[in-house]
């Protein structure tokens, strides 16, 4: 009897290492801008600001958590569809943050965790959370929470083409300004 509660022990122990280990995986699988399974090219918050910068692109950020049932569903079928997928990898420059996840930033010198990321400057309350950050460090409201595919594609749009922002062109530019008419 004594063996068998042992036995049961040990393997009780033995997949709950494997369940941290899975989640830690996670984690990292999205911070070494590795693709996954859907396709999307992930990077970590530090390497997809500068690359946001640098390239002139916005930053997508989809905050997630192992638990959530809604950001698994959209993982399956927005993140997985095609349309989707070549939008992100082509035009954004995509981040999944966790929420257990405790590393520290170093933004050019502004250190914060990822958790306090998520909490204080994004002020995350619930999952799934969307974010869009501009090219030029403006963060650009919070998308919601689940969204599907169609209404996920509309809001990629009007991003990519900044129809968010009325003092640029849809290039990003900034826009003219327009002369005042001192005839009338």
């Amino acid at each position: 009897m004594k063996h068998i509660r042992l036995l049961a022990l040990t393997a009780l122990a033995i997949f709950s290492l494997a369940l941290v280990l899975q989640a830690g995986d996670e984690t990292k699988t999205a911070a070494a801008g590795s693709t996954d399974t859907t396709g999307i090219r992930w990077y970590g918050y530090v390497d997809a600001w500068h690359k946001a910068k640098t390239e002139k692109k916005h930053m997508f950020i989809d905050f997630t958590a192992t638990w959530c049932t809604w950001c698994k569903k959209m993982d399956a079928s927005t993140f997985a569809n095609p349309a989707v997928v070549k939008l992100l990898n082509n035009d954004f420059v995509a981040v999944k943050l966790w929420d257990h996840d405790t590393t520290t930033l170093d933004l050019d010198g502004y250190k914060v965790t990822v958790k306090d990321l998520i909490k204080k400057e994004f002020r995350v309350s619930g999952y799934p959370a969307l974010w869009f950050v501009s090219p030029y460090n403006q963060k650009i409201g919070p998308a919601g929470g689940y969204r599907d595919t169609e209404q996920f594609l509309q809001i990629l749009d009007v991003v990519k083409h900044y129809r968010y922002d009325s003092t640029r062109t849809e290039t990003g530019d900034l826009k003219a300004p327009q002369q005042k008419d001192s005839t009338k």
